[in-house]
């Protein structure tokens, strides 16, 4: 959309709000009528009005032209800021380059993945300005189907109605143990998760990874013995390393952290994909922003290069 249909749209928001602009501007009603493209009798009636619901004279004639009463002048300002504002958030509305995103993500996707993203993204729409939530799986799902968020980067993807999402990257999930613990030395490198009769090191409920190992252990016919439920990926691995227990944890792409080895499960589906989410085409008032249009195609195009050496 070009400024003229932002102008176009922000005069039909925002009629009166023009009319004492132009007034001011022009301090000439026929000069002002033909700014706003109205007949000069029609101005004349709306400003008397707006004189009369307000209970008090905007406008006042000096000789052949008119001026704004010190009521007006005191509302003027006012009057030009909603007119910026109003325009702003058209542009927003209906602009691809000028748009506003909200994003809701993982902790984990905070630390590198989404400012590789967004500075990739920008470099290319440096217009496009962002709103940014970084919260668990679970809060940031209720948070993108409430209509409080436009688009998350997440994991694991849902599967449910109102929601359409696409992966970007899967990770596989790894029984993660201390170096020197028994199944440490298995033959080759994988094990059932029933074998791990040791208290488990898990995250917190709501977290995706917490699901997914919620999800494992139920298929494989047993409940963990929880030691600590830990906030975030790293928190966990790092337990684990000390010896507090074992946990279920994507695998780490720089090679498992010095004084843990990481197992391959043998229980099916022990994976995590991770990806992008937005409301389903119907939900949400049936409305997308160009911008966040713009922005999800990048990451559709983008994510998989990036996700890879950067998750985990």
């Amino acid at each position: 959309m070009n400024d003229r249909d932002v102008d176009a749209l922000t005069r039909t928001l925002a009629p009166r709000l023009r009319m004492i602009a132009a007034v001011a501007r022009t301090e000439h009603i026929t000069h002002a009528a033909e700014e706003l493209d109205m007949p000069q009798p029609t101005l004349s009636r709306a400003l008397a009005r707006l004189q009369e619901e307000l209970g008090m004279a905007l406008v006042e004639r000096t000789g052949r032209g008119i001026r704004l009463t010190r009521a007006g002048r005191l509302l003027l300002p006012h009057v030009e800021r909603a007119l910026d504002d109003l325009r702003q958030g058209v542009a927003e509305l209906t602009g691809a380059e000028e748009g506003r995103v909200a994003l809701t993500f993982l902790p984990t996707l905070g630390v590198e993945v989404v400012p590789v993203l967004l500075r990739g993204f920008r470099a290319e729409h440096p217009g496009v300005r962002f709103t940014l939530t970084q919260e668990p799986w679970a809060e940031s799902l209720r948070r993108l189907a409430s209509g409080g968020a436009d688009l998350a980067l997440t994991s694991p993807l849902p599967s449910g109605p109102g929601l359409s999402s696409a992966v970007l990257h899967t990770q596989y999930l790894r029984l993660v143990v201390p170096e020197h613990h028994p199944l440490a030395a298995s033959a080759d490198g994988a094990v059932a998760l029933s074998a791990a009769r040791d208290e488990f090191i898990l995250l917190k409920p709501g977290r995706g990874v917490r699901h997914l190992t919620d999800r494992l252990s139920d298929r494989a016919g047993f409940t963990p013995r929880v030691a600590f439920e830990a906030d975030d990926i790293a928190t966990a691995r790092g337990l684990v390393a000390a010896g507090l227990g074992v946990s279920v944890l994507p695998a780490r792409p720089r090679g498992p952290l010095s004084g843990t080895v990481e197992l391959r499960i043998r229980d099916g589906q022990a994976e995590r994909p991770v990806g992008v989410v937005w409301p389903r085409e119907g939900s949400g008032g049936g409305y997308e922003p160009p911008a966040v249009a713009l922005f999800r195609d990048y990451v559709r195009r983008v994510g998989p290069k990036v996700l890879p050496d950067l998750t985990g």
